[in-house]
């Protein structure tokens, strides 16, 4: 085959390649740069945020295209610590006179301080700032040490089973898949764990474990098998307590009381074999 063109022949080849392919792209984009017209609002004028795991509490952003041309465009959330949102920036394709709405969560740990927050939004020009109002950290009464605590998970089956899931006060199995209880997201994968971070050393004797156990869900099939319960002390982590070949709804573990920065449920097996870790509550004791 005859050689042609050598790189003036190249050069141009490439340049056309480049100019047909910015024309077939371009009209398929929506103008990014074109953020004249976008709106941004709230369902409410403020947002009440009480500092415990697993509150429902937050507002629906309303982000939108005033203009005439369609639109890929950003608005991007703030809030100061130690408040968190369930999301800090919403990117999406807005069509001309279209509205998203986002569902966005705020939380706060316990002990914040309480008072006023604002959350900032921002799209394009707009601006938009949104208040927050903390009340006080409730108190738990019964001596459990890990109610209210951050609490965090090897992984969670959202939405309906997060960690906060396990120390939400609730022991019901009946409520599993409504308003209670972890669940790992890793079907099969053992082990798996849950956390829960203490904001002081505290002193631990006794963790009560509440599994998966209703008429429908018995512990025998559905529940945990084989855990490990683990103490952070001097920085390190120490097994306190194990549980092996389980077929109840609850197990209390006590043990020679430890001064914890932490607390850990290590799960090893389940009933129902290679399947999930299930855990509806988690308490503490100092003995």
């Amino acid at each position: 085959m005859r050689k042609v063109g050598g790189r003036a022949a190249v050069a141009a080849g490439v340049a056309v390649f480049a100019a047909v392919a910015v024309a077939i792209a371009v009209p398929a984009m929506a103008d990014r740069a074109d953020v004249r017209g976008l709106s941004l609002a709230t369902d409410v004028t403020e947002v009440a945020v009480t500092p415990v795991p697993c509150a429902k509490q937050g507002f629906e952003l309303r982000f939108g295209n005033t203009g005439a041309n369609e639109v890929y465009a950003d608005a991007f959330l703030e809030v100061p610590a130690p408040l968190e949102l369930s999301r800090y920036l919403v990117s999406s394709y807005l069509p001309a006179g279209y509205t998203l709405r986002v569902q966005i969560s705020v939380s706060a740990p316990v002990h914040t301080p309480p008072g006023r927050y604002t959350i900032t939004v921002r799209g394009g020009d707009q601006r938009l700032a949104l208040a927050v109002e903390v009340g006080q950290s409730p108190v738990d009464g019964t001596g459990n040490l890990v109610r209210y605590m951050p609490v965090s998970a090897s992984s969670e089956h959202l939405p309906l089973y997060p960690a906060c899931g396990a120390v939400d006060g609730d022991r019901d199995s009946a409520h599993w898949a409504s308003t209670t209880g972890w669940n790992d997201a890793t079907r099969g994968v053992f082990p798996d764990w849950l956390l829960v971070t203490f904001d002081q050393p505290r002193t631990l004797g006794r963790v009560d474990l509440y599994t998966l156990d209703s008429t429908r869900y018995p512990a025998s099939r559905y529940g945990l098998r084989d855990w490990d319960v683990e103490a952070r002390v001097g920085g390190g982590w120490q097994r306190v307590a194990q549980v092996r070949g389980n077929l109840a709804g609850m197990v209390s573990s006590t043990f020679p009381p430890v001064a914890a920065t932490g607390l850990r449920i290590v799960t090893l097996a389940s009933n129902e074999g290679l399947t999930y870790s299930r855990v509806v509550e988690v308490e503490a004791y100092a003995g």
